[in-house]
């Protein structure tokens, strides 16, 4: 595969106009570096799939998160063009390849093998338990990072951000009270067009750091059920099903990354902070549900007090975990501005 993509960009014309220039872009140049891109890759597909990890973090922490954005943003009219006129050497330069054939199977391998076990995790009751108290922290301490991003210095700025947080919190209480699915367990298999249109939606929150796409999915009530198709294809009966359900799915996702990541670019430009209060208010309006699920079972855990402190312990096990990730991931950030400035 790299073979291949090299081939395909090796022969450029340096003078071409058509071909952007691409300083800051990562660089491909070895079967090393398309593994250790397929490797980041992994990690970015297993974080996709945790409710209160983002895949965009991990993009960060990688350092790989700016390209990652130039990229999605370079599926674009002169990308058509270029392949319209049969340029197709300056098509794969302009859209960086190389960078895609390297990261794009790894997110793939990553959601497949974190789908594989948070699967099995759900179907258990005590697991289940230990699985929604972990996810409960993380979103806990995502909510807590993406507040912090919120800058609301007068009076009005933080009456604005109060609000939209209410907003936010209320807007994702009402979706799960109208049953759009269930976060905590499978509801009635969702139709087709939901799937097309969740995925869409979730697809552009996975691409901003500090925002999860899978609780997007979580608070569209289908988070489970796309989580157990992976499994399903080992399954004769469910096969076709979830092959035409995984296909739905990421035709939803491809769209919603070329068309949606332009509009949150310019959201984030114009309306960062108010676009920050709000999803910061639907990132709790998950907690209830989820506590719920992982400490009022009628299981051990009502029988045994230890049950619970082992739960609590998971919450803040989870919460440290997210914690330390985001800000390694801050510190990487301010390292890199800081060369760039020299």
């Amino acid at each position: 595969m790299l073979m291949l993509a090299k081939k395909l960009t090796a022969k450029l014309s340096t003078k071409s106009p058509s071909v952007p220039k691409q300083e800051h872009l990562v660089k491909i140049r070895t079967p090393l570096d398309f593994t250790m891109n397929l490797l980041k890759g992994v990690f970015m597909g297993i974080a996709d799939v945790v409710p209160g990890v983002s895949g965009g973090t991990i993009a960060l922490v990688m350092g790989i998160y700016d390209q990652l954005i130039t990229t999605i943003t370079r599926v674009d009219m002169e990308l058509l063009t270029l392949v319209r006129k049969r340029q197709i050497s300056n098509a794969a330069h302009h859209l960086n390849l190389l960078f895609i054939l390297s990261l794009g199977p790894g997110v793939l391998a990553g959601i497949l093998l974190m789908s594989l076990l948070a699967s099995s995790l759900l179907e258990g009751e005590t697991s289940s338990q230990f699985t929604f108290a972990a996810f409960f922290g993380m979103i806990t301490a995502s909510a807590y990072l993406v507040l912090e991003m919120i800058e609301a210095k007068s009076v009005k700025a933080k009456i604005v951000a109060f609000t939209l947080i209410i907003l936010g919190l209320v807007g994702a209480l009402a979706i799960n009270q109208l049953q759009v699915g269930e976060i905590t367990k499978a509801a009635t298999a969702p139709s087709q067009l939901s799937i097309f249109i969740c995925a869409a939606i979730a697809i552009s929150a996975m691409i901003l750091p500090g925002i999860s796409g899978s609780l997007i999915l979580m608070i569209l009530g289908i988070y489970h059920h796309i989580v157990r198709l992976p499994k399903n294809l080992f399954d004769a009966d469910e096969r076709v099903s979830a092959i035409i359900e995984l296909g739905i799915f990421a035709c939803g996702a491809l769209v919603g990354l070329i068309l949606f990541s332009r509009v949150l670019k310019w959201l984030l430009t114009h309306y960062r902070h108010q676009l920050l209060a709000t999803l910061t208010g639907v990132m709790l309006g998950a907690l209830p549900t989820l506590f719920k699920a992982a400490f009022e079972k009628k299981t051990w855990a009502d029988t045994s007090g230890s049950g619970r402190i082992e739960l609590a312990g998971a919450v803040i096990a989870a919460a440290v975990i997210m914690m330390v990730i985001t800000r390694k991931a801050e510190d990487l950030t301010k390292g890199t501005s800081a060369e760039s400035n020299q």
